[in-house]
């Protein structure tokens, strides 16, 4: 399979198990996941909470956990996973961890949210959400600037399981489109095109969600290929210590990606880094901005030497996060 796997790509496995690819760094022989959807004949295997919903997908009806990142959670999903098969949980040297995986054998079919989009684009006959997928893109590309073959259409709609209340999630690729992207949605919010929607504070720090003709819609940033930067086993990672560290930021640009890669400065001069492997996380902070961080603090080795780092969503703690500081 000619395939990179990138952040939000998901995953159909011959079990019928739905995952979303996390990351850009991934081994050979296989991809780092979290899983998203699993057929209801599969439910009973797992402890957890599920969604009051279901969906279809190619002929089969999925569930969907209505947690993903708690710790107990996770280790749950990791037991249930091991009884269906041993190959979906990987002990990375490289992480000092288990990771949730999915062989490159056991796919049967990858959705990539750029391929997802040409194909919507080149489709005869398209339902209202869908129509009104196409029109929001097709009106970012033009206010951005940003072409149309850097977008993608994510979530439900990429994999044609969506439903009238389902919400429009658009893919940038690239760091600089995906601002230029962000500009345009203001740009349209003054033009009274769309409505900011800012239920809570990530909201207002984040700006990537609004209204547009009654349709929720919701812009993330994905990396383009030549910005993926780490190779699975350039660097070693150990965890340390639970933390809580207030730095200032020094770095946004790989900020907007999941997971989210802030440079910092803290009191701590060997922390050189926040990330945050929850996507709620990424873009919350620009440069200059004073942050609290509350995480997992973990020291990295790689070639050019070790530095230590702070990540949030660790699957340790309960309560990990950044923010910008009050005062």
């Amino acid at each position: 399979m000619n395939w990179t796997p990138r952040d939000g790509d998901a995953i159909l496995t011959e079990d019928g198990l739905v995952f979303y690819t996390m990351g850009y760094a991934h081994p050979e022989d296989r991809v780092v996941a979290y899983l998203k959807y699993v057929p209801s004949s599969l439910k009973d295997l797992f402890d957890v909470p599920w969604l009051p919903y279901t969906w279809r997908l190619e002929g089969v009806t999925l569930v969907r956990p209505a947690k993903l990142y708690s710790p107990k959670i996770y280790r749950n999903v990791l037991s249930a996973l091991r009884r269906i098969s041993e190959d979906y949980v990987y002990y990375s040297p490289c992480d000092g961890k288990e990771l949730v995986t999915v062989p490159r054998s056991k796919i049967r079919r990858v959705y990539v949210p750029c391929e997802q989009l040409r194909l919507l684009l080149r489709k005869e006959s398209l339902d209202r959400l869908e129509e009104k997928a196409v029109k929001i893109i097709r009106l970012l590309s033009e206010k951005s600037g940003v072409p149309l073959g850097d977008f993608g259409v994510h979530g439900s709609i990429s994999l044609q399981m969506h439903g009238e209340g389902s919400d429009v999630d658009v893919s940038v690729y690239g760091s600089e489109n995906f601002r230029r992207v962000k500009k345009a949605l203001l740009l349209l919010a003054d033009e009274g095109v769309v409505q900011p929607i800012l239920a809570d504070r990530f909201d207002e720090l984040r700006r990537n969600r609004v209204l547009f003709e009654g349709v929720r819609v919701v812009v993330n940033a994905t990396r383009k290929i030549e910005e993926i930067r780490e190779k699975y086993g350039q660097y070693r990672y150990r965890a340390l210590r639970p933390v809580e560290a207030e730095c200032t930021v020094t770095e946004d640009w790989e900020a907007v990606f999941r997971p989210a890669v802030y440079g910092v400065e803290c009191e701590d001069e060997r922390v050189k880094q926040v990330v945050s492997m929850i996507g709620q996380f990424r873009d919350v902070a620009r440069r200059g901005v004073r942050v609290v961080a509350k995480g997992m603090l973990e020291r990295v080795e790689g070639e050019e030497g070790g530095w230590l780092r702070i990540v949030v969503g660790s699957g340790v703690g309960e309560e990990e996060y950044i923010w910008p500081a009050e005062g």
